[in-house]
C-alpha cells in the first residue's frame, strides 16, 4: 500500500526523497509504523492491520519494543490518534 512513487519533501525528515501518500520517505514511514504499533493503533498500521488476534498484534508490539525501544521515533504527541 505504501508505494514510494514520486520525489517530494518528506514530512518527517524534510529531505527530498521518494515519498508515499502521507508523504513520508521509507525511513520515516518505518518509524511512523513502529510508533503506531507502540501506541496500540493496530488498525492503522500496515504492520498489524492484517492480523486478526489481539495476541498476534501484541507480539508484534513486543518485538518492535525489544528491537527499537519503547520511545516514539517520529510521532511527537503521546496521545496521537490517527482516527481523529
Amino acid at each position: 500500500m505504501s508505494e514510494f512513487q514520486y520525489e517530494a519533501e518528506c514530512h518527517g525528515c524534510f529531505k527530498i526523497e521518494k515519498v508515499n501518500h502521507i508523504p513520508f520517505c521509507k525511513s520515516c514511514n518505518s518509524k511512523f509504523e513502529r510508533d503506531l504499533v507502540r501506541q496500540g493503533n493496530y488498525e492503522f498500521s500496515e504492520l498489524t492491520a492484517h492480523l486478526s488476534s489481539k495476541e498476534a498484534k501484541e507480539n508484534v508490539r513486543k518485538d518492535i519494543i525489544s528491537k527499537h525501544g519503547a520511545k516514539l521515533e517520529l510521532v511527537i504527541d503521546e496521545k496521537y490518534n490517527p482516527s481523529n
